[in-house]
Formats: structure tokens, C-alpha cells, sequence
């Protein structure tokens, strides 16, 4: 959407930056409208609900929740650390982060969607005590992102020099677009990895694991390692010591997620199943009794 409404807003209607930020918003005003309308008229999906029904169910889903928007408030502090720090080598060095900013998203979005695909399916199996199966899934995860980021960062290294000189990038752009584009690209494992092991955390009853390496990873895996790296690299420095940082929380991630398959949470459904519901389920194989 913005594709197509930047050049209209910018050039067509004259608006410079102003138009930008009203084709962001008309964008995102029309993604919503697409995804909601299929989903009310083609698939009933929203009903009133009773406040009884509400009440039951309000602290199984803020348990979840709550820690869930705290993750997500994790990030911005560490970009904001970032930003900082690099800020420091002038801006030409910011030019370059912002433009490896742009990139990430568009690359690795296969791998960021990972994360809400393997979910639902991680819950499912634990839904149906099938724990062997989100053992699996979650290693099948693991391995299809290892492929996919292998291939993406090929890819950005065979691409290294035309990248450069589309957005005109020079001096230290240059440098930190170089660096982005080589070993630095694989790192993107590991904040994928995380966030699997995110999606793992919140469907097997341990949100607050996500909430945990989310602020961790954002501060103690972030500025530490920036700070030391920055000072003995320069502005390199900065995105090397975030991806060290990244691959220490990565294990720990990936170790609390083994442990929460070895030791999940309740399971938040079965108790509200009634018993015909939940004889049903038994004899079609979906849960154990």
C-alpha cells in the first residue's frame, strides 16, 4: 500500500513529507479494512460476548497478554540504545542504520513472520497433549529458519554493492551497509530464534519467559555490548556488539523453551470444555484423558 500511495501523496499531490506520513496512514487505515472485511462477512468471526463470559476469562487472557504488550514495549528501548550510540560517528552512520533499518523487515519478513505461524501450532498440539509434536514443530522451526536466513543473507552479499549505491550510501552508510550485508546478516538468526521461542513461551502457558529476554535482550544484550564493541571498532562496532548480544539471549531463549516443552503451563482450555465436549475430544484422538 504505501508503494502506491507515497508516489501519489508526494509527487502527484505535492505534499513532500507531509504526504508521507498521510499515505502511512492511509495505508495502514486500508490494511485494516482488507483484513476485517473478509473476515466479518465471509467468516462471522466476531460475536457479542456476555460478561460473564468475560469476567471468567480475564485473567487466564491478561496473563497472557499483559506480558505479551510488555515484549513488545522491549524493542523501541533497545532501538533507541542503538540509535544513540551510533549517533555518536556522525550522520552518516545513522544514514547507514536507518537504511538497514529499511532492509531488515523486507529480507527477513519470512522469518519475523515465523513467529505468528508457528504459534498456533505449537498451541494446538499442546491443546491436544501432544507435546512430542511441538517438540518437533518448534525444532522444524528452527531448522526452516536457519535455511531461510542462509539464503537471505546470499543473497544480500551478492547484492552488497548495487544496495549501496541505490540508496547512495558513502563513507561510514557505506561501511555499515557492508558489514549488514556480510556476516552480520546471519546474525538475524538468533532475534528470530527469539522470537520463536517467544510464540513458544505464550502458547505453552510461560508468557512471562517472552517478557523476560525481550527486556533483557533490549538492555543487558544490547548496550553493554555496544558501549565495549563501539569503543574497540567505531561505529561497526555498534551493530556487531547488538548482534553478540542477540546470540547470547538467543540460547538462553531457545534453553527456556525446551524446558517450557519438558514443563508447560496449564492448559487454559480444557477446563472449560463441557463433558460431552470433552468425551468428544477423547474419542477423536484430540486430547488424552
Amino acid at each position: 500500500m504505501n508503494a502506491v500511495l507515497d508516489p501519489l501523496f508526494i509527487f502527484t499531490l505535492g505534499l513532500g513529507l507531509e504526504g508521507a506520513a498521510w499515505a502511512t496512514v492511509a495505508a495502514r487505515t486500508a490494511t485494516m479494512g482488507f483484513a476485517l472485511y473478509p473476515a466479518i462477512k465471509k467468516y462471522d468471526a466476531f460475536a457479542i460476548c456476555s460478561l460473564k463470559s468475560v469476567w471468567r476469562d480475564l485473567p487466564k487472557v491478561t496473563g497472557i497478554a499483559i506480558p505479551a504488550v510488555l515484549t513488545n514495549v522491549a524493542t523501541p528501548l533497545g532501538s533507541a540504545i542503538v540509535t544513540r550510540e551510533m549517533a555518536k560517528y556522525g550522520t552518516e552512520a545513522v544514514a547507514g542504520m536507518a537504511v538497514i533499518g529499511r532492509l531488515v523487515p523486507v529480507v527477513f519478513s519470512v522469518g519475523l513472520a515465523l513467529s505468528g505461524a508457528i504459534g498456533p501450532i505449537i498451541g494446538q498440539n499442546f491443546g491436544a497433549s501432544r507435546m512430542d509434536r511441538v517438540r518437533e514443530s518448534y525444532i522444524d522451526g528452527l531448522k526452516f529458519l536457519t535455511v531461510y536466513v542462509c539464503l537471505a543473507a546470499l543473497l544480500l552479499y551478492l547484492l552488497r554493492v548495487p544496495l549501496a549505491n541505490m540508496f547512495d550510501a558513502q563513507g561510514d552508510a557505506r561501511v555499515l551497509l557492508f558489514w549488514f550485508c556480510g556476516p552480520l546478516a546471519l546474525a538475524n538468526f538468533f532475534n528470530g530464534a527469539i522470537y520463536v521461542s517467544n510464540a513458544s513461551f505464550n502458547n505453552l502457558g510461560h508468557p512471562a519467559y517472552s517478557s523476560w529476554i525481550n527486556w533483557g535482550r533490549h538492555t543487558l544484550g544490547t548496550w553493554p555490548f555496544v558501549i565495549v564493541f563501539a569503543g574497540w571498532m567505531g561505529a561497526p562496532g555498534v551493530l556487531v556488539g547488538q548482534a553478540v548480544g542477540g546470540i547470547l539471549f538467543a540460547a538462553v531463549a531457545v534453553w527456556l523453551s525446551f524446558r517450557a516443552i519438558e514443563h508447560p503451563g496449564e492448559n487454559p482450555f480444557m477446563p472449560f470444555f463441557c463433558p460431552l465436549q470433552y468425551r468428544l475430544h477423547v474419542v477423536s484422538g484430540r486430547c488424552i484423558r
